[in-house]
């Protein structure tokens, strides 16, 4: 099993969800989405012997080393959104990215973890991220299809979110990756261009993000 699997340099582990996810069986297998909330290092802590250490690379460069487009492709998977956060409403964590990806299945993603080509990316992923949400996520209800601008928000248990048009609501399945507490919803609203963001909740929000993206391919 891969080391990023039983230790997180930029996140707490939750190893009880990594083994359930596992753990599923082909019949009890479907596709989700993973929603990424991502904070860069300043600058990129490769391990030393690492080539690129004391490269003075950002950490927003080194993620964008390793971005693995080609390996999600070839597992059927697909980068769904993905912008920088523009404005941010609600959360501690002052956020940089935010991405959203598409998986045909639990066994591809984790599948994808113990890839060599993976696995030679990833040292650029643990360079250059200080923090990272990662969230498994299943749709409710709702759509922003073709939106340009909108409101990423991650709602604790409490939150109660009203659906509504331009608004798509998932589920939040667990979190392989997180800050030790625990989600329940991620709310995307659409915004028009000239139209204030608003919160649902500055309680129970781990963030309420402001995003115009530059892939938008959501439901």
């Amino acid at each position: 099993m891969s080391r990023h699997t039983e230790r997180s340099t930029y996140g707490t582990l939750d190893h009880e969800y990594v083994a359930k996810l596992r753990a599923t069986t082909v019949d009890q297998d479907a596709p989700f989405l993973m929603l990424n909330l991502m904070r860069y290092r300043d600058v990129a802590d490769y391990p030393p012997g690492h080539p690129d250490a004391g490269s003075g690379r950002s950490g927003r460069e080194a993620d964008d080393l390793y971005a693995p487009v080609a390996i999600l492709h070839d597992l059927g998977a697909e980068i769904l959104f993905f912008g920088d956060v523009a404005d941010q409403l609600a959360g501690e964590t002052p956020w940089d990215r935010v991405a959203v990806v598409g998986y045909p299945s639990v066994r591809s993603f984790i599948d994808m973890q113990d890839r060599p080509d993976f696995l030679e990316r990833h040292v650029h992923k643990e360079a250059g991220m200080l923090e990272t949400i990662i969230a498994v996520a299943r749709p409710i209800s709702g759509s922003v299809a073709g939106a340009s601008r909108v409101l990423v928000e991650l709602l604790g248990p409490d939150a109660r979110p009203v659906p509504g048009p331009g608004r798509l609501v998932l589920a939040v399945d667990g979190t392989p990756v997180g800050d030790g507490r625990t989600w329940s919803t991620v709310v995307v609203t659409a915004l028009p261009d000239d139209a204030p963001a608003v919160a649902s909740t500055r309680v129970t929000s781990a963030a309420a993000l402001l995003v115009e993206p530059l892939v938008q391919e959501l439901p």
